[in-house]
């Protein structure tokens, strides 16, 4: 069973001689209990392929199925509440609010949704 689908996606930046492509019509499938590992030069797309799989930017084209979910049909509500619900996204230089405890940033997305949480 797939957890995650991705159809021709591509992210074009730019346009004409300025048109940069980032990810140029990929496609693949990850199967429950796989590892995957994205690899490649600088520039490559490495870190725009993850950023379009996790809804933080949109493609170009193409799609991505996580679950049986198509995450780019949604509203930006809707991908909003799918990412906080089911998408977790571990930047390497990751920004906490500082105002928040280290566990009142982890529980931001539960809190978020409404969910009451009890971190004790």
């Amino acid at each position: 069973m797939s957890i995650l689908q991705v159809e021709s996606l591509s992210k074009i930046y730019g346009k004409g001689e300025n048109e940069v492509r980032a990810v140029d019509s990929v496609s693949f499938s990850v199967e429950k209990g796989e590892f995957v590992a994205i690899v490649g030069a600088s520039g490559s797309g490495k870190s725009t392929l993850p950023h379009l799989l996790g809804g933080v930017d949109r493609p170009t084209s193409g799609k991505v199925l996580i679950g049986n979910t198509d995450i780019y049909a949604l509203s930006e509500g809707g991908l909003a509440a799918f990412r906080r619900r089911h998408i977790g996204l571990i930047y390497q230089f990751y920004n906490l609010l500082p105002t928040l405890t280290v566990t009142e940033n982890i529980l931001l997305p539960c809190l978020l949704d409404g969910r009451r949480t009890n971190p004790n």
